[in-house]
């Protein structure tokens, strides 16, 4: 009795990375919804929802804090069924995606689901098909990795600024590129005619402290900021 009323609790895991919530809209709300109208088509006692925003796929699952929180209620014997959007809210990685499926239906006796892809990972076909799925996951990760960077080389060689921090002297405009920001552009021009002159990193860092002139965080000026 006690593994029959086991067999049908299910814990949600959702999982999104920043870029794709804000490219492709599937969101953390847009996943719950789904593992829960799931749940309740398959009368699974859905015990909870843990949640991973912001976490890119690339990473271990077993470092991610809600991941974490997902295999301490695994060792409770608190459900036997996970539930994921997809497979690859999992991992993205094909060794995290496979070793973490294999240690929790061996170690755990938890049998991964998906709510859009119906395959059954507690069965060997399933595990192949799974596999498969993994690894077009981490092809996919790839490409978008490769367009990303080439699309960043391609906006750096026409002068476009591509992200990081941003530089003293600019801020950011509407389309997020850089705009001169006059007050902090007039100290450059500054630290640039003193060095031109002679003077040494550290003394250039010296006079803009004793005029109280504040550095790019707000703090003090350093030869190395220089």
């Amino acid at each position: 009795e006690t593994q029959q009323v086991l067999a049908q609790k299910a814990v949600g895991y959702i999982r999104v990375s920043t870029d794709e919530q804000s490219n492709n809209g599937i969101g953390l709300e847009a996943q719950e919804a789904a593992i829960r109208a799931f749940a309740e088509s398959q009368g699974y006692d859905l015990v909870e929802i843990v949640a991973d925003p912001g976490v890119s796929g690339a990473t271990r699952p077993a470092t991610r804090p809600g991941f974490s929180r997902v295999l301490a209620l695994a060792e409770k014997q608190a459900f036997s069924i996970l539930l994921v959007w997809k497979f690859d809210r999992l991992a993205r990685s094909l060794e995290y995606a496979v070793t973490t499926t294999s240690g929790l239906q061996e170690q755990l006796g938890i049998t991964l689901r998906s709510v859009t892809e119906p395959i059954d990972t507690a069965t060997p076909t399933g595990q192949i098909i799974f596999a498969v799925l993994a690894g077009f996951a981490a092809q996919e990760r790839e490409s978008i990795i490769d367009r990303t960077i080439a699309g960043k080389k391609q906006k750096a060689s026409r002068g476009g600024y591509v992200g990081g921090l941003t530089p003293y002297g600019y801020r950011r405009d509407k389309e997020g590129g850089l705009v001169i920001h006059e007050p902090e552009a007039a100290v450059i021009r500054r630290i640039a005619s003193m060095r031109e002159a002679g003077a040494t990193l550290q003394a250039i860092a010296d006079a803009l402290n004793a005029e109280g002139i504040p550095g790019r965080r707000g703090g003090a000026w350093y030869a190395r900021t220089i």
